[in-house]
C-alpha cells in the first residue's frame, strides 16, 4: 500500500514552491497537485515493475514542522523486494487526487468563469472555492496535474 501523501515534496520543497507562488492559495501547503515528488513515485513504481530488489518506499512525517510536515529521512523507509524474498505483486495506490486527469485549457476555464459567476451571484452564500480562486493559480495546479498520468498509466 502506497499513499500519494508518502510522496509529497520535503518541506523546504513545499516553502520553494509556496514562495514561488505566493499569490496561489492552492499551493501554500501540500494537498493540491503539484505540492508531491511525481518523479520519485515515476521511479519507485518503475523499479517494482522490473522487480529490482532492495527498493525503499518513501515515508512522510505530517507532524513536522508544527503540522506543515516533511519526508522522513531515507533510512526509515520500508524497505520491499528484498534479495530473497517474494517481490511485490500488488500496489494499492491512493490519495484523494490518484486518478484525476487534468482538464482541457478552455475547459477549465469554463467551470472557472462558471463558478466565478455562482460566486457573484450567491455571495456569501457560495460553498464552493472555484469561484473565489484567480485563474491563474486554477491553470497552475491543472498544468501540474498532467505531470501526475505518470503515475498511475
Amino acid at each position: 500500500m502506497l499513499s500519494i501523501d508518502d510522496l509529497y515534496l520535503p518541506h523546504i520543497d513545499q516553502v520553494t514552491l509556496a514562495k514561488s507562488q505566493p499569490n496561489n492559495p492552492l499551493v501554500q501547503h501540500r494537498g493540491q497537485p503539484s505540492t508531491h515528488d511525481v518523479g520519485i513515485g515515476k521511479s519507485l513504481f518503475k523499479s517494482i515493475i522490473n522487480r529490482e530488489t532492495d527498493l525503499k518506499v518513501p515515508s512522510y512525517d505530517k507532524s513536522k514542522f508544527f503540522g506543515e510536515g516533511d519526508r522522513r529521512p531515507e533510512s526509515e523507509w520500508e524497505v520491499v523486494n528484498r534479495s530473497g524474498e517474494k517481490p511485490v505483486e500488488v500496489v494499492i495506490f491512493e490519495g484523494w487526487c490518484v486518478g484525476f486527469r487534468a482538464l482541457k485549457d478552455g475547459d477549465a476555464e469554463a467551470k472557472w468563469k462558471a463558478a466565478k459567476e455562482e460566486f457573484g451571484k450567491e455571495g456569501e452564500g457560495y460553498d464552493g472555492r472555484l469561484g473565489k480562486l484567480k485563474l491563474e493559480s486554477v491553470r497552475f495546479v491543472n498544468e501540474r496535474l498532467r505531470e501526475y498520468d505518470g503515475l498511475t498509466e
